[in-house]
Parts: C-alpha cells; structure tokens; sequence
C-alpha cells in the first residue's frame, strides 16, 4: 500500500488570493455588501463558499446561498481562477515526494473540476497525481468528508496519509479522520488555528522531511 500525502491546494501549494479575492468582491457587491476589506476577506479562504456567503449575507437561506455560490463560480472560472503563483519552494518538494514513491494528491475545499483545471494546466500537473475536491452541490465541501472520501477512494490507512493544509479546516479533518497533519505557516492561516497540528513548517522546501518524518512514525 502505497503513501499518501493530500494537500491542500489555495494557501497551500498556490496563493491565488487575487483571482479569490477578485471574484468575492464582485460577487458581495452584487448583493449590495458594503465593500469589505482584503484582509477580512482572507481570512475566510479555506472555508466552504456556503459558509463565507452566510457570513457576509447573513442568512442561512439555502436559495439564496445556493445562487451567491454560482454567482461567485461564473465569476471566478471567467478568469480570476488563473490568478495565481505557485509558493516557492512547492515543485521541488512535490519532486522529492514523487521520488521517494508518495503518493501525492490535493484535497481541497475548491469544486473539483475547476481545481482539476487549475492543477492540470500548470507545473504542478506531473506531480500530482490525483486531484479531489468539493462537488458542485457541496458535497465534501467539508475537509472531515473530504479527506473521509479520499482515504476511501485511495484504499489507504489513515496511519499511511498526511494531510497538508494551511487553515484549520485541514488540520480539523485530519484529526477527525486519525490522519497526521502538517500546517504550513506560509499561507493564510495563522500559528494559533495552526496549533493541532503534528508538525509546522515555515517554507515549503521543509515539507518532504515532514511528511516523510510522520509517515515513518
């Protein structure tokens, strides 16, 4: 059985905060929010769309948050999805990981297919080599149902998966599902939702040692 080390992807392996933060704006203007600022607005990424629409649109009205979410995604394939710059440091680490035979795939919280397109069009393509992701309809939106579906889909133990994330969603559904979790301190999230975390790393170029460190122990 093969290791597996699931990634996150925004924050993570890509800071696409412009193409993010772009396609929020226009779509919280639309309903009329009061301009919200930059800073604010990241510190929500990671979450599911559902939950940062609820947020600033104070509502739990499934309709009303269902049509926010298209809103935001016709924005955001039209062009903000490839405003992004991969970490330094992110294609050497997912090099050495191939070559020590981990298995390497993302996990995120983004539609699938539109992660799919992101991943798949880029550098970080012939290292990864499966990419998972919420469905359209918020279906494993959520990181405990989605690392949940990719050790199924994997056919892999948890004590043989890490997950790497940059925000608690990650480290939380790891923990959920008994897989061991690196937070790396480089993206959006913070050091204290960080904290239950197995290992933290300041630059990617730590990750192979990590993730080889916990998948040995």
């Amino acid at each position: 059985m093969a290791n597996l080390a699931m990634f996150d992807l925004d924050g993570t392996l890509i800071d696409s905060r412009r193409g993010i933060l772009h396609s929020l704006h226009l779509t919280l203007d639309a309903y009329g929010v009061d301009r919200v600022t930059d800073a604010d607005l990241t510190k929500h990424i990671g979450a599911s769309l559902w939950r940062i629409f609820e947020h600033y649109l104070h509502t739990t009205d499934k309709s009303v948050l269902d049509a926010a979410v298209a809103k935001y995604r016709h924005i955001y394939r039209d062009g903000p999805m490839f405003e992004y710059d991969i970490y330094e440091g992110v294609v050497d680490a997912l090099q050495q990981l191939h070559r020590n035979d981990v298995r390497v795939v993302i996990a995120t919280a983004k539609a699938h297919e539109y992660a799919r397109e992101v991943v798949m069009t880029g550098k970080l393509a012939t290292f990864v080599h499966h990419v998972y992701g919420s469905e359209l309809d918020g279906r494993n939106v959520e990181k405990n149902d989605l690392i949940r579906h990719v050790l199924t889909a994997e056919g892999v133990d948890a004590g043989r998966a890490v997950m790497v994330g940059d925000r608690h969603h990650d480290i939380d559904g790891a923990v959920a599902n008994g897989v061991s979790s690196i937070g790396v301190l480089y993206g959006y999230g913070t050091l204290d939702e960080l904290h239950r975390a197995n290992r933290l790393v300041d630059y990617a170029s730590e990750l192979p040692v990590a993730v080889s460190e916990l998948l040995a122990a």
